[in-house]
């Protein structure tokens, strides 16, 4: 098999796992959530607890 072969099949493999990758996340963040699910949250984003909670104590 040529070099260049394996090599853009190596680059298609990747491809295909840099996509699913990002469709997860952009599938997350339509839900509602954050893109990295709760236990890699940082507690910024809208949909979150800890956020929700933060904010409510800021208005107060």
């Amino acid at each position: 098999m040529p070099p260049i072969l394996s090599n853009i099949i190596v680059i298609l493999i990747l491809a295909v796992i840099i996509f699913l990758a990002v469709r997860s996340i952009w599938r997350n963040r339509r839900k509602g959530g954050c893109g990295y699910g709760c236990a890699g949250c940082t507690g910024n984003c809208i949909s979150c607890p800890g956020a929700i909670e933060s904010q409510k104590k800021d208005g107060e």
